[in-house]
């Protein structure tokens, strides 16, 4: 049923251990993910997970029977490590016992719109924070939106953090990576899409803008905001209303009502 690993120079084990570092992940196109919940999702979402591995402490609870079973169906190799390994290979400070290796879904924009004819993008521009990254990520699949773009300037979004953050949801829609802002951003207008950024200063409110056609959410980076070609890129500019005295909205949260006001008015 599995592949018992005793040794740290297996080159299973080194391999696994190699994709914590973001250069590593990108050569060979491949992430960790830890927890049964995020197996599990991976798995009924058809994700290419490559490989399992489980510790002893997990083989002797009886409630992982399900997750074991479900794995069973998949031609996916499992490696067994003592509790001891299992930890050094392990990013969460109390370990589940289970992580899983998995293929890296490469995108391109053209690719996704030529396929799904999408209308509801979500463009992180140097987003750089784990939470918030994964926060985007799971209100945008909850919202409905087609996928999510990523700036150059942002964060790994397979790093192990983000992966947690997502809770599953980096499975259910397209990522895209892009190297030109610009480029993108004019290949969306050419397609009939309204842009659409959050701006604290000279814009409207959010609610004020027309959302029901086909758009592109634009999120800024946590400390300077959207970048200066975005704004001149930008179909509107649009600030949320902030009543108290806090400065702004953490990037996560504004990315959210944003998205919900898109939802809001295509429920109408």
């Amino acid at each position: 049923m599995y592949i018992e690993i005793t040794s740290t120079a297996n080159k299973i084990f080194k391999h696994i251990k190699s994709l914590g570092s973001k250069s590593y992940r990108e050569k060979y196109n491949e992430f960790v993910i830890e927890g049964a919940r995020l197996i599990k999702d991976a798995l009924q979402s058809f994700a290419p997970v490559n490989t399992i591995v489980i510790n002893d402490s997990f083989l002797g609870q009886r409630d992982n029977s399900e997750i074991l079973e479900l794995i069973s169906k998949r031609d996916i190799k499992i490696y067994k490590l003592n509790d001891r390994m299992f930890k050094d290979i392990s990013h969460t400070e109390t370990p589940q016992g289970i992580l899983g290796v998995v293929s890296t879904k490469l995108y391109s924009i053209r690719e996704i719109i030529n396929k799904t004819n999408l209308s509801f993008y979500i463009f992180c521009d140097g987003v750089q924070d784990p939470g918030n990254m994964g926060t985007i990520i799971r209100t945008a699949d909850a919202a409905g939106a087609d996928a999510v773009i990523l700036s150059k300037g942002c964060v790994d979004v397979y790093n192990p953090k983000t992966v947690r953050a997502t809770m599953g949801s980096l499975f259910h829609l397209p990522i895209i990576k892009i190297e030109d802002t610009v480029e993108a951003l004019l290949y969306f207008k050419q397609m009939g899409l309204c842009v659409i950024s959050g701006y604290l200063s000279n814009s409207v409110y959010h609610f004020d803008v027309d959302m029901k056609k086909g758009v592109v959410i634009v999120v800024g980076n946590e400390a300077n905001g959207i970048s200066d070609e975005v704004i001149k890129l930008s179909d509107y500019l649009v600030k949320i209303p902030i009543i108290g005295q806090a400065e702004s909205l953490n990037a996560g949260i504004a990315s959210g009502i944003l998205m919900y006001e898109v939802v809001r008015q295509r429920m109408m």
